[in-house]
């Protein structure tokens, strides 16, 4: 979801417009006050109690910035909850960095602490204080949610102040902290009105001065419920008397509902009340909207006017006029509308679903059909749907789904299996096999009924859904195949299936990301049918393109260089059709088209697809892209030896090897293993490469688990431990074998070239003897890929200017005058490990192993 084309995001960050002629609190603004030094504030009270006033007054009060977010039901998915945050900080503190904003795309359920922990160093670094506010807390209940907030603030720095208010306590925050003085509480008794407090309501609020002891009568009826006081003043604006049980705070809803009757909305005339019946069914309201509903042309103006008499209407904003009922007076309304107009209902749901629609707001219009059990419109709106990315998370379609009655879903096919396949990114695999199993016996029993086209679709549907869960959750590759072999046989024109994938944090590998157990290859042949038969499955929805780029790069790793060319340009291609985070496939093809002009050694090329990538992030303002756009940029300026685009690019994204690190970052952390290694801060780099072998192995990665390994033995190689580095290029060379990966190694560059050339000469001297050892040909056929064992002799009348780069060209000579490493570096002003990168790639340009071999052949290309 693109969080800033949210209908309400501005009024859910807005802080409240002050309260005309409000009471007072001096006492409370003090306690909170005292209390900014701690880390939290939580407010806690009923509803009714004026949380939000005061929050708001206490909010504008302060000299320091702050940050609000009004909270709902739908903020309980992790993604949007913290995209939200991130923008309410922004609010107060001006902006988050590059690096801030590239975590902030590795959120997802369960893997909070490597974004939260950049969010916090970010928020270390700020100067002047600031606060936070969560208003409505009580509508989060993910665990997920609850868990990274506590993790937040634990970490906080005491820079920020986070207020909470809610309905309900705060046990996962109190089982924390209990006695560590962290935090400042406000309850229901530090609410409640007082005597003055009461008086001064109704001289401000209402513009009536109330005789000390009426109003002292009043205060005890009323338990200094805010509420009940302001439905008193109202009771007094339209009856000359209010009735006894006025306001009376006592836990029986019945009663304030029977004043709200008698006292308020009768005595409001016929055309208000019946404006008001037909807007309450809104959410939220603004003047087009409730016409839509009311048929009342000057809604806008009524709208102001209500708020202004107090009326239980509040602003959200004060530039859109949109407005949200006070949850007691709104259940209120509903009632009467149910009461009066029962058969009116359905047209009122229907009306808010036909406006949100015409204006753009698809989900909001599903939601009210959903609420008002309009369900035949929820299935249009969601027939339109089919085979497209909704805009909003992954879990809003799964909770649309199961707000529909299951025997209706299941007459509706594809919105049945829609709905198990929302399960399975859910991740929900257990309640989806559940729902699988059932889906069989429903065929079985009912199937006979159909015809052949019912049961073909039914069929290409089940398949379809199997196909995912068993690549996805069980790893099976090949009872995969089978699936969407089946699927594609019953349906060869593809399923109509709503395809709502998750916000899910960018990487630029598409292949990476569903690569499944090590270990547990998929053969040649079986994959590459796979691929193609997933590629026609998914062209019949016009969704081919993740497949193509995917199938690219792994082509890409097999070296098939024109074969991957082919598939990545047509994803590319193809990639303008997508309407959600088409990042997705234009980062990872152009980082692979990248690679490919690379391996052809066509460097101006290569940084051209790079800028292409760059012009499309910043097109669509993906600004988590940029993090591997640069770190591939540097790459390439890594591979010449220039290690200074690197380190700027740590230094930017302020990366450490202590950081904590998810799945989703293995790219990036890896990039700064390597450049660790080409410092000479090979301990960093072990270290760090084997947090980064950890996780990809435990979470399913083989091929970033390959590739570590791989730069584990160039780390070895450079910490003069020659036998490990050997053993452990032979552990990769064992994983990667079956699958014919040719890249990972060859784009390592020399210094892998000489670790194949000493294993072979190892294994042909038997010194190295294993029955489960990888082939010598597939080894050689690696080299050859550098042009080594079976590369072309060097032509002598190669001009040594244009075969060495202007930095070889300085070291080169420095080794004819017979200077050390050291001497070498210290004159040319570099570190040893930059030195060593460029002598390596002398050795490799030259074909030679060592220095008095490139001499000698330098010498003769002088000559």
């Amino acid at each position: 979801m693109n969080i800033d084309n949210s209908l309400l995001l501005l009024s859910k960050l807005q802080i409240p417009p002050p309260v005309l002629h409000m009471v007072p609190r001096h006492h409370l603004l003090a306690r909170m006050n005292e209390g900014l030094h701690r880390k939290a504030t939580f407010i806690t009270a009923p509803a009714g109690y004026g949380k939000t006033t005061l929050v708001g007054a206490w909010t504008t009060s302060l000299s320091i910035p702050a940050g609000w977010l009004s909270l709902d039901a739908r903020d309980n998915d992790p993604f949007r909850f913290w995209q939200y945050v991130c923008k309410a900080i922004e609010q107060a503190i001006g902006g988050l960095s590059p690096s801030c904003r590239a975590a902030a795309a590795t959120l997802s359920p369960g893997h909070y602490e490597t974004f939260l922990t950049a969010l916090l160093n970010e928020l270390s670094s700020v100067q002047q204080q600031f606060l936070l506010v969560f208003d409505d807390w009580h509508e989060i209940r993910d665990h997920h949610i609850l868990s990274s907030v506590a993790f937040f603030l634990e970490y906080l720095p005491p820079v920020a102040h986070v207020c909470f208010a809610s309905r309900t306590g705060f046990e996962w925050a109190k089982a924390r902290w209990s006695g560590r003085d962290w935090t400042n509480e406000i309850h229901i008794h530090h609410l409640r009105f007082d005597l003055r407090e009461t008086i001064d309501f109704f001289r401000l609020c209402a513009d009536l001065e109330m005789p000390r002891e009426q109003a002292e009568q009043i205060a005890v009826r009323t338990e200094g419920w805010v509420t009940g006081l302001r439905l008193i003043a109202l009771g007094m604006k339209y009856r000359e008397q209010p009735s006894a049980a006025s306001g009376k705070r006592d836990g029986n809803n019945a009663k304030i509902e029977q004043f709200l009757l008698e006292e308020v909305f009768e005595a409001l005339d016929e055309a208000t009340r019946q404006f008001l019946m037909d807007v309450s069914v809104l959410k939220t309201l603004n003047g087009p909207l409730c016409e839509a509903l009311s048929g009342e042309p000057n809604s806008e103006r009524k709208l102001a006017e209500l708020a202004r008499d107090n009326l239980f209407l509040t602003p959200l904003d004060e530039q859109n006029g949109w407005y949200r009922f006070h949850a007691l007076f709104g259940d209120f309304l509903k009632k009467q509308q149910q009461r009066h107009h029962p058969n009116k209902t359905e047209k009122l749901y229907r009306a808010a679903a036909s406006w949100c629609e015409a204006q753009g707001f698809g989900e909001e219009a599903i939601d009210y059909c959903i609420i008002g059990r309009e369900y035949t419109e929820a299935l249009r709106l969601l027939e339109q749907m089919r085979t497209l990315m909704i805009r909003g998370e992954f879990s809003t379609l799964r909770i649309w789904l199961s707000d529909i009655p299951e025997s209706l879903l299941r007459k509706h096919h594809y919105l049945y299996f829609s709905y198990i396949y929302s399960l399975l990114w859910d991740n929900a695999p257990a309640q989806a096999e559940k729902h699988l199993q059932l889906a069989e016996r429903y065929y079985e029993k009912d199937a006979a009924n159909w015809n052949e086209e019912d049961k073909n679709r039914y069929l290409g549907y089940l398949y379809y859904v199997r196909n995912f869960k068993a690549t996805q959750y069980d790893m099976d590759m090949v009872k995969g195949l089978e699936y969407l072999r089946l699927s594609l046989q019953y349906s060869p024109g593809g399923t109509d299936l709503i395809f709502a994938s998750p916000q899910m944090p960018l990487i630029p590998s598409i292949y990476r990301s569903y690569n499944g157990k090590r270990g547990r290859h998929l053969p040649r042949n079986l994959a590459d049918q796979f691929f193609l038969n997933m590629i026609a499955f998914m062209a019949t929805m016009r969704l081919e393109e993740t497949v193509n780029v995917c199938y690219g790069e792994l082509l890409y790793e097999r070296n098939e260089l024109e074969k991957a060319e082919s598939y990545l340009m047509l994803g590319l291609r193809e990639q303008i059709q997508i309407r959600f985070q088409p990042e997705k496939v234009y980062i990872p093809a152009c980082l692979f088209l990248s690679r490919i002009s690379k391996a052809r050694q066509d460097e101006t090329q290569a940084s051209q697809w790079l800028d292409k990538a760059a012009q499309y992030a910043w097109e669509d303002q993906a600004e988590a892209a940029f993090i591997f756009i640069e770190a591939e940029r540097a790459a390439l300026r890594l591979d010449q030896g220039d290690v200074a685009a690197a380190n700027e690019w740590l230094e930017r994204y302020r990366l450490t090897p202590d950081d904590p690190v998810s799945v989703h970052q293995l790219f990036i952390y890896l990039f700064l293993a390597r450049t660790l290694t080409e410092t000479d801060r090979t301990k960093e780099a072990w270290a760090l490469t084997e947090k980064l072998l950890a996780i990809a192995i435990k979470h399913h990665r083989p091929m970033d688990a390959l590739e570590i390994q791989v730069l584990q033995a160039v780390i070895l190689q450079r910490m003069n431990k020659p036998e490990r580095a050997v053993l452990k290029l032979e552990e990769a060379l064992h994983y990667a074998e079956p699958d014919d990966y040719i890249r990972v190694f060859v784009d390592k560059g020399e210094p892998v070239a000489s670790l194949l050339t000493a294993y072979i000469q190892l294994r042909q001297k038997g010194n190295i003897r294993d029955k489960h050892m990888p082939s010598l040909t597939y080894v050689r056929r690696i080299l050859s890929c550098y042009g080594g064992e079976t590369a072309a002799p060097l032509r002598s009348d190669v001009a040594l200017h244009t075969l060495l780069t202007r930095r070889e060209l300085q070291i080169f000579h420095c080794m004819e005058e017979g200077l050390d490493n050291a001497a070498i570096a210290d004159a040319l002003g570099i570190g040893i490990g930059t030195l060593k990168t460029h002598i390596n790639h002398i050795y490799s340009k030259f074909q030679v192993t060592n220095r008095v071999e490139a001499i000698r052949r330098g010498k003769a290309m002088h000559s």
